[in-house]
């Protein structure tokens, strides 16, 4: 069995593997920055460590709604790289037998296939698992690791 971070966007269920969460925080005041792709919110200053910021709705194509204070920012971790993701909410830790994840079919609820590693089936509901190493390409790494370079 697998343990993700479930979390939902838009109504439906996403989960990260719990070993590539560094933590979980609030919704927090979120520095912009100018020329970085649209879906890249900005960064935080999260306890002197510069963590750039991904609105998961823009990346995966959802419409945005307005942020209140139930989102959260889930920190993860790609290879070297810090980076949170914005969530509607988070909702548990969930252990999944991995008999009950599928390969994912090319497209699923409007979100890039490439974005998935698997659909779990479980009694609640279906649950989109999402690979943390695609959520970002190699490119939007490197740009993002220059932004964690950046002094303050």
């Amino acid at each position: 069995e697998i343990q993700v971070a479930v979390f939902m966007l838009n109504n439906t269920y996403y989960g990260v593997p719990i070993l590539q969460v560094k933590e979980i925080v609030k919704m927090t005041e979120i520095t912009k920055l100018p020329n970085t792709p649209d879906f890249v919110q900005g960064i935080v200053n999260l306890r002197g460590e510069i963590i750039p910021i991904i609105d998961m709705r823009r990346r995966f194509g959802l419409p945005d709604i307005e942020i209140n204070e139930n989102w959260k920012i889930l920190i993860l971790k790609s290879g070297e790289v810090l980076f949170g993701v914005m969530v509607d909410q988070i909702s548990e830790v969930e252990k999944i037998p991995t008999s009950l994840i599928e390969n994912p079919p090319k497209i699923v609820a409007g979100v890039n296939g490439k974005f998935i590693s698997g659909i779990a089936k479980t009694e609640n509901r279906l649950l989109i698992l999402l690979d943390v190493e695609r959520i970002l390409s190699d490119e939007e790494i490197e740009m993002l690791q220059g932004i964690e370079e950046t002094e303050l």
